[in-house]
């Protein structure tokens, strides 16, 4: 074949491959015209049926703390387990560091009529550098910690809290045992070395990873308590603009309710509970649950509270309910509120004060319905 023959045949195959290419453009342009056309309003919701990206970024996605039920919570942190911390309440003890940072405060009796509290957080993030400060373990707090799947957290403790510590082999950090790079002193305060023991809430997690802890929470754990997700519901016992209890002749809480707020401020005695710093402790939601207490009979006077169940009082929002509650024979029971009707109780959202209050000191509880009342 010639040279020019050649040529004629390139010059032909380029023009059919340009005429094709174009062909193709215009039908894809006129498709795309004849889809945009076409389209009905549902199939605007076909993305969100089929879990496109860019629609789900689009939807609200509220991630709620299990322990005090208000949206925000991290990520990082679902499915993590809590972490208990046991609080000196002392009066050498006050201010403590870190009051007014924990999800739940959970208080009750030891011996000497004094109380103590464990501190309890769903974000293990959220633990201050200061907490403290920080005081030995007793068997009945070791049980709720438990019964939540709470990393427990403490400074020495008692034979029973040993007892059941070394027979569960449960995951605990005991500040006796680690050491003054984990442990220490705060020894501005002019107090008693007993008094001034704190731990940081980094160096916590540290240890944490460093021990191999499981930290994923059981199933059975994860959402301890139902929370209301429609805004704060009112409770239908009665008002309660003040509530007075006490664990002993020395050791008594007062809340008082702020209507502009919606929060319950705490008192011991006339004077204002506050963290180190000034914060006052405030909280949305005061649960009183009351318990049998005997005496062990050992030569501390340590007690022994009846975990099993009982009746309680939930106040909130300047409302009362009375409640019922259970936490079982188990140590590992989790502890649980119920209204009267049978139905686990709905609180609002916000963070909690519990007391274990004695059953004897049941009838010192003091609700003021009006100002007039109040103390």
């Amino acid at each position: 074949m010639s040279n020019a023959s050649n040529a004629k045949r390139r010059k032909n195959d380029r023009k059919i491959v340009a005429l094709t290419a174009a062909a193709v453009f215009v039908i894809c342009f006129i498709a795309s015209i004849l889809f945009i056309l076409g389209r009905t309003p549902d199939d605007e919701n076909i993305s969100k049926v089929t879990g496109d990206p860019v629609a789900e970024q689009n939807e609200e996605n509220q991630i709620y703390n299990p322990l005090t039920g208000e949206p925000g919570f991290s990520p990082s942190a679902v499915g993590k387990r809590p972490i208990a911390f046991m609080i000196n309440n002392a009066p050498s003890a006050r201010p403590q560091w870190g009051l007014c940072t924990p999800d739940i405060v959970i208080e009750g009796l030891v011996e000497g009529s004094a109380s103590r509290m464990m501190w309890i957080y769903a974000d293990p993030e959220t633990v201050p550098e200061k907490v403290g400060s920080m005081r030995s373990a007793r068997h009945d707090f070791l049980e709720i910690a438990q019964g939540l799947d709470a990393i427990f957290v403490h400074w020495g403790g008692s034979t029973y809290a040993y007892d059941a510590l070394e027979s569960s082999g449960y995951d605990h950090l005991d500040g006796i045992y680690l050491g003054p790079n984990y442990t220490h002193r705060d020894n501005t305060r002019n107090v008693a070395i007993e008094h001034r023991g704190y731990v940081i809430g980094s160096e916590i997690r540290e240890l944490i990873e460093d021990r191999g802890f499981r930290t994923q929470v059981k199933s059975e754990a994860a959402n301890p308590f139902e929370f209301s997700k429609d805004g704060d519901r009112t409770l239908g016992g009665g008002d309660c603009l003040q509530v007075t209890t006490s664990f002993s002749s020395y050791y008594s809480h007062t809340f008082k309710y702020d209507s502009q707020t919606g929060f319950y401020t705490n008192y011991m005695g006339e004077t204002p509970m506050t963290q180190d710093g000034g914060e006052v402790m405030k909280v949305k939601n005061v649960v009183i649950l009351y318990t049998p207490v005997t005496s062990l009979g050992d030569s501390l006077g340590c007690i022994d509270m009846d975990l099993t169940g009982g009746t309680g009082i939930y106040i909130s929002g300047g409302k009362y309910e009375t409640i019922r509650w259970e936490k079982g024979s188990d140590e590992y029971d989790p502890l649980k509120l119920y209204s009267e009707n049978g139905d686990e109780l709905v609180m609002n959202a916000g963070k909690s004060w519990i007391g274990l209050i004695p059953k004897v000191r049941e009838s010192r509880t003091v609700i003021a319905a009006n100002t007039s009342d109040m103390v």
